[in-house]
């Protein structure tokens, strides 16, 4: 089985936080809170959600070893490749995966873009401090849930976490550019 091992996995996580940073740089300010697409996120709204959704990986991986391995199990699976696991996320999308409500942004909040832009990269450095304390091994045999796709790897819950982001990321290229 091919995968990802730690130092590619910071590497693409740092790639993927920092296409992001750059890419919302770059937009007008007076653009980062306002509605764009009726019914959705502003391009806040999708930070602060990626925010969410790092922060609850961080926390997890906060958790001592032998509480992880309590809580959620030891994998007894193969673990997926990179691909594998961006399949199974794309099959949730396609399936209609939604944000769950405790990772939503909120409707009508605004938002300092500076300061949510430094909150998203500290997650990102909380995310690489955790993520040196594991071995090789230990990212392949420790479990982490996922609320929509099930109990992850710590090594695919860096995958998920890699593309999720790049998932983000190219939904606002796509929908949130002025034309």
């Amino acid at each position: 089985m091919e995968y990802l091992n730690k130092k590619t996995l910071l590497t693409e996580l740092e790639n993927a936080f920092s296409d992001i940073v750059k890419w919302l740089n770059e937009q007008p300010e007076e653009q980062f809170n306002q509605i764009i697409i009726p019914d959705k996120w502003t391009m806040a709204g999708h930070l602060y959600h990626l925010i969410k959704s790092t922060r609850a990986v961080n926390k997890g991986l906060e958790m001592s070893k032998s509480t992880i391995l309590a809580m959620f199990g030891k994998n007894n699976r193969e673990e997926r490749s990179y691909q594998a696991t961006l399949d199974r996320y794309n099959d949730a999308l396609a399936k209609g995966l939604k944000a769950p409500s405790i990772f939503a942004a909120a409707t009508g909040r605004v938002f300092d873009k500076t300061e949510l832009i430094q909150r998203f990269t500290g997650e990102l450095e909380q995310l690489n401090s955790h993520l040196e304390k594991w071995d090789e091994k230990s990212l392949s045999d420790y479990l982490l849930p996922h609320p929509e796709i099930g109990k992850l790897t710590i090594r695919e819950m860096m995958y998920f976490t890699t593309f999720h982001t790049i998932h983000h990321l190219q939904t606002l290229k796509d929908n949130y550019v002025m034309k």
